[in-house]
């Protein structure tokens, strides 16, 4: 009996390389993101980029202008919900340089930008964010509540009408310098460094606002609204002009790490915006994969502590798989299914064609005084599922019933093992569609283009 020959196209699935699961006869291309190399002394291109900023006044500059004893310098930083690779690493240099500044370590606090998810516990916070560091900072540590109303201060409208009520503690420090590793966002189109103030920052009443607008009934997200793209992306125009406002009377500063298959490659800082605009330019270098043509099947992992994380994932498999094809998705979700709104939302449309409940849910949960985080997933979801005739495929750790039966999602058969799994779903794949094209992501952050 001769054995099968198959692609080499690794994947991951919960820290397990998953291989050999495609044949070689069958079209197969692996998208692979461009090669980077790692930074080797972060610490010494950290002092580099801190003294030669982006737009902005060295942060020693800064910290001689805007600090005086007593007052506090916030660090912002990212939630449990966030990759994380980046703040245990840059956080005790960052605190070290503030010292070597004349800043008394007790006055430098944290804040976790939760925007509305829930609040980390600090078993989560030690885990997810600062790894060996809690014990540092467990008695400076500020965690946003988006829900606290006392908690926000009004610093009135933006250019789009969205009110702005943010943290008054991040607003009463005399210096706000984030943490950030800028990201493809699939509806804000560029993540990080403004996003700290909005959402993660923000009260709900703002965040409202602001993602209600992303909206269209006929395809989901407004056009403008989708990863990489920032010009006339409503939602990120309006965080940006938020900024603006706020940077004003709030001296703020950004470190942002570009992160790359789990490696820090890329450091820069400076002003907010400024970095924001960098972050549009440099992703494109290592995010950006060529195609010729859209495939039949689109295999894809997303590291995700939850199913809604987890739509990041199949929204780039979106891009680069055909109307009425099939994708295929595997995230742990080791935390369950994200937001409980997001899973209400769902159940509430689950007798309704897909494009009647994408559509429902924006009319009905969608607006700015009715929007959860969570349901713009909700949205999305419907709208892939009409897109590929509801083959979207999901290999997790989660309740198969409520899958299938609320999120109307397919879920592979589990075999002995992933990759057993996978060859099995494969062949039984390639039996069914003649001659079909398979793309198998390196990474999820990858966004592909037609060439």
């Amino acid at each position: 009996m001769s054995s099968i020959e198959y692609h080499n196209t690794p994947i991951y699935y919960n820290n397990e390389k998953i291989n050999h699961f495609i044949p070689i006869e069958v079209n197969c291309k692996y998208l692979r993101v461009p090669k980077a190399e790692e930074l080797e002394d972060i610490s010494a291109i950290l002092n580099k980029v801190l003294d030669s900023p982006l737009n902005s006044l060295s942060l020693h500059e800064l910290v001689l202008r805007h600090y005086k004893s007593g007052e506090k310098v916030v660090l912002m930083v990212d939630d449990h919900t966030r990759p994380n690779l980046h703040t245990p690493i840059l956080l005790p240099l960052v605190l070290e340089k503030l010292v070597s500044y004349g800043v008394n370590e007790y006055d430098v606090y944290l804040f976790i930008a939760t925007g509305s998810h829930s609040p980390p516990n600090n078993e989560i916070i030690r885990e997810r964010i600062l790894k060996d560091q809690l014990e540092v900072w467990k008695d400076r540590i500020w965690l946003h509540d988006c829900d606290n109303v006392e908690m926000h201060q009004d610093l009135g409208l933006s250019e789009y009408k969205t009110p702005i009520k943010i943290d008054k503690r991040v607003l009463s420090a005399c210096l706000r310098i984030a943490l950030s590793d800028s990201e493809y966002h699939y509806f804000a189109g560029v993540a990080g460094s403004v996003k700290f103030f909005v959402p993660g920052s923000a009260a709900r009443e703002t965040i409202r606002h602001n993602h209600s607008r992303i909206f269209d009934l006929n395809t989901g997200f407004k056009t403008e609204c989708r990863m990489a793209n920032i010009e006339g992306n409503v939602c990120i125009q309006d965080i940006r002009n938020i900024v603006e406002i706020l940077k004003r009377d709030h001296p703020s500063f950004v470190i942002d790490a570009i992160t790359h298959m789990g490696k820090i490659i890329n450091l820069f800082a400076g002003d907010v915006i400024a970095i924001h605009n960098n972050a549009v330019q440099k992703l494109r270098a290592i995010r950006d994969v060529r195609i010729s043509e859209k495939a039949d099947l689109v295999i894809i992992t997303k590291p995700s502590v939850n199913f809604y994380q987890a739509g990041k994932g199949y929204d780039s498999a979106s891009h680069a798989v055909k109307e009425g094809g099939s994708i295929v998705i595997f995230a742990a979700c080791q935390d369950g299914f994200g937001p409980q709104d997001y899973l209400d939302t769902v159940n509430q449309v689950r007798n309704k064609p897909y494009l009647e409940a994408m559509r429902w849910i924006i009319e009905n949960r969608c607006s700015n005084t009715t929007f959860e985080v969570g349901i713009q997933n909700a949205v999305e979801l419907f709208k892939i599922l009409k897109m590929t005739d509801g083959n979207l495929y999901v290999y997790s750790e989660l309740d198969k019933t409520v899958l299938e039966e609320s999120f109307r999602v397919k879920t592979l058969k589990k075999a002995k093992s992933v990759q057993e799994t996978l060859r099995q779903f494969v062949l039984s794949f390639i039996k069914q569609h003649t001659d079909p094209l398979i793309y198998v992501f390196e990474d999820y952050n990858i966004l592909t283009k037609s060439s």
